[in-house]
């Protein structure tokens, strides 16, 4: 398909057509040209490979939900803060899907770790294997809805894609736990499940970098945010401040020091970014 004149100049200039995009064609079936993108509800973005650090390059658009996808056998909090940060900042809604449930006798640990690296945020412990669990992800897989998936390899997002399907869409196969395996998909796509809803079938949503959005940072630590709102200065750092409720916090045990680590390296990156807010400020210890 062919894109306008003026589409194909901004194309040129970085700002392309992506997956998610809702377009106006013109012309006849088979020869359609795209004349006109219609303006973007939300954005996922990973910082443009080059020198620039400020440069971004989206990747997908109108994005709804994000099933941020991990097993049992690679469970990482931190990695799960990231992602839940990175939803949050591209303006959609972050779901965690728990998967390879029935490798684990007791996933009450599991869980729970989830739900305090990810407050507020819905956890679904499934297993493709069998079905169970996959028949609560359906309320979130209505009529026009736009779901993507992310997760480091093997945790079972090409599983789990054919689960939704209905059938074997994607050849699935072993991968490393080092990220050495190959992925088996290789371009983007709309996929549509029987719901009604799209699935991005993206390669590159699995290893987009961290966040750039300071609100997808505050949001993401929704319960430091809440916390910092009675530290004595509305500029704190959470570091050496006198009366910060966030550093107190984490010294009597009410926040875990892990988190508010992960908070401090993420706000430290926007800082090098650049960004003046209040998660920049922040500073890494």
């Amino acid at each position: 398909m062919q894109l306008a004149p003026e589409l194909y100049r901004d194309a040129r200039g970085g700002d392309r057509v992506v997956v998610g995009d809702w377009v106006l064609l013109a012309g006849e079936p088979g020869s359609a040209e795209i004349v006109h993108r219609l303006r973007r509800r939300s954005t996922f973005s990973r910082r443009r490979p080059g020198a620039d650090p400020t440069a971004e390059q989206v990747i997908a658009a109108n994005v709804d939900l994000a099933f941020i996808v991990t097993d049992t056998a690679d469970l990482n909090a931190r990695r799960i803060e990231r992602y839940v940060a990175l939803v949050r900042a591209a303006g959609a809604e972050p779901v965690i899907v728990l998967t390879k449930i029935d490798l684990d006798a007791d996933l009450r640990e599991q869980v729970a770790t989830l739900e305090s690296a990810a407050p507020g945020v819905p956890v679904h412990p499934v297993s493709s294997n069998d079905g169970y669990g996959l028949g609560g992800l359906e309320r979130y897989l209505t009529l026009g809805r736009t779901v993507c998936l992310l997760g480091s390899s093997g945790v079972g997002k090409s599983t789990l894609l054919n689960r939704l399907l209905g059938h074997e869409r994607l050849r699935t196969q072993s991968t490393r736990r080092d990220g050495s395996g190959r992925h088996t998909t290789s371009h983007r796509e709309l996929v549509p499940l029987p719901t009604g809803a799209l699935l991005v079938d993206n390669p590159g949503m699995r290893e987009v970098g961290l966040p750039d959005g300071e609100e997808g940072i505050e949001e993401g630590f929704a319960d430091i945010s809440a916390l910092a709102e009675q530290c004595r200065f509305s500029d704190c750092s959470h570091d050496a401040e006198p009366d910060c409720a966030v550093r107190e916090a984490a010294e009597t045990g009410a926040l875990p020091r892990e988190r508010l680590a992960s908070f401090r390296r993420l706000a430290y990156r926007q800082l090098r970014r650049g960004r003046t807010g209040a998660a920049a400020r922040a500073r890494s210890r």
